[in-house]
């Protein structure tokens, strides 16, 4: 009876031994059923994945789909099917996808790709041509690369990585840490690149489009403020929420300056786009602090409005010489700053003209939550194109 029951145990676990540790055979079917329509890199651009590399040798081009990432980087765990970095290799012009990578804090417990080599990816700054360097943090990376002298734009902490050659034959095996049959297409940085990017782009899409989701809160919160008479604090709420944007705003604008950045405080001022964000990001504090100083009458209200004038009027001037390229560059990126800029002018001028007696127009109540909107709205679909 013993020896029945211990056949039955190993037949009945067997499924599942065989579940927790799939075959390299399966892993490979669930990816390349996952990343088929990613053959075609143009699908790949359309989902959201950015080049984020140039051809690194017996690798490939890096493709990463920031969404994707973000999650196997917050929960730790790998899911074969929405694999975050696709692996391509080019040759005139022809794109040809070999396989896939996937990055986590570290080596996940579960054994998800069985016999997979995991190696260690330091922590590394980034460049603007796709470069990298080693470094502990932010800080610590030059603000150039010292080969190229391409500009910093990111880093990232240290990774554990692996890969499933799931589309490229590979003599050391599906899960190997490089791929020696890619050796022949180099190890070139990439070629005809936009000066930005495409992980620039995306982050600062982002970082515009989370400012208007603040401004469009701010809308509504002011709104809400003017509705009728309130005492203190409720006549204020909007305040700490203005402080914090601008908080947020001073790192978030240029992450390759200070604080998070190489760049050093005193470099800020040598650099008038930086210079410009920082300038900028002053102004939600301002107002967070001109808020609160209304909400307890010590800020009359007509004067309230004729400062929030002054701020729209500089802040909107500011936009209209907000070049990202360093110069005049008409494009739809400087129109899209330029509408900005038009639209916080305008209700500048309005609250102005609408405290121009002690008598405050009633609807001026209305005008600076309007702005607040229509600012938000094109923060919300800004685009780098």
């Amino acid at each position: 009876m013993r020896s029945v029951s211990l056949v039955l145990i190993l037949l009945l676990g067997a499924p599942l031994l065989a579940a927790g540790a799939p075959a390299p055979e399966d892993v490979v079917a669930e990816v390349r059923r996952a990343t088929a329509r990613y053959v075609d890199v143009a699908t790949a651009r359309a989902d959201g994945y950015l080049q984020a590399s140039g051809m690194e040798a017996r690798h490939g081009y890096h493709f990463v789909q920031p969404a994707a990432q973000a999650r196997a980087l917050a929960t730790g765990t790998l899911d074969l099917a929405a694999p975050p970095v696709l692996l391509y290799v080019e040759r005139d012009g022809l794109w040809q996808l070999v396989g896939v990578e996937y990055a986590l804090p570290s080596v996940p417990p579960d054994d998800a790709l069985p016999g997979a080599v995991w190696h260690a990816h330091e922590a590394s700054c980034h460049y603007r041509d796709f470069r990298e360097l080693p470094a502990a943090s932010a800080r610590a990376c030059p603000a150039r690369h010292s080969a190229s002298g391409e500009v910093f734009v990111g880093w990232h902490p240290a990774l554990a990585v692996a890969h499933v050659w799931a589309w490229y034959p590979n003599p050391d095996g599906v899960f190997a840490e490089a791929n020696p049959w890619l050796a022949p297409y180099g190890g070139l940085a990439a070629r005809e690149h936009h000066p930005r990017n495409p992980a620039e782009m995306f982050y600062s899409q982002l970082t515009h489009r989370v400012a208007g989701v603040i401004l469009l809160t701010l809308a509504a919160l002011t709104l809400w403020e003017s509705w009728r008479p309130r005492p203190f604090p409720w006549n204020a709420v909007s305040a700490p929420l203005w402080v914090a944007f601008g908080v947020y705003l001073i790192p978030s604008s240029d992450p390759e300056s200070w604080p998070y950045g190489p760049q050093r405080f005193g470099e800020i001022f040598s650099d008038p786009l930086v210079l410009q964000h920082k300038l900028l990001a002053l102004l939600p504090i301002t107002i967070g602090v001109i808020t609160a100083l209304r909400g307890v009458a010590v800020l009359p209200g007509r004067r309230l409005a004729r400062v929030l004038a002054v701020l729209a009027l500089a802040g909107g001037a500011t936009l209209f010489f907000h070049f990202h390229e360093g110069r005049l560059h008409v494009d739809a990126v400087y129109l899209q700053h330029v509408l900005m800029g038009s639209t916080a002018v305008g209700v500048g001028v309005a609250l102005l003209i609408g405290t121009r007696t002690a008598r405050v127009r009633p609807w001026l109540a209305w005008a600076w939550p309007a702005f607040l909107a229509a600012m938000a709205t094109v923060l919300l679909f800004y685009r780098e194109t």
